[in-house]
């Protein structure tokens, strides 16, 4: 099994906007315990995991989005930053 690092505060709350602006765009109500799934050529989010397809990060979380979430990878809080802007602007073709 792969190392997993703990992720806190800034990454965590790009997440929860991120998953925010997904279930915005598909007119549903973002679920922390049920996230609606999305996939583009940059990331796919599923109920319990994240991908950042242009590095291979993973984050995944334990029944609630934002419960014991871990990432694959230990990225700085800017590099989280930038993937999840990155993220974003490819939700709206940016």
């Amino acid at each position: 099994m792969s190392e997993q690092f703990e992720m806190y505060d800034d990454p965590f709350k790009m997440l929860i906007l991120l998953a925010t602006l997904i279930s915005e765009k598909q007119g549903v109500e973002l679920k922390y315990e049920n996230v609606s799934s999305y996939e583009n050529d940059v990331f796919s989010i599923q109920h319990q995991k994240f991908v950042y397809k242009k590095d291979g990060t993973e984050i995944t979380w334990f029944e609630f989005l934002g419960r014991d979430i871990s990432s694959s990878h230990d990225l700085s809080r800017s590099e989280y930053n930038k993937m999840f802007v990155d993220c974003m602007a490819s939700l709206y073709s940016l």
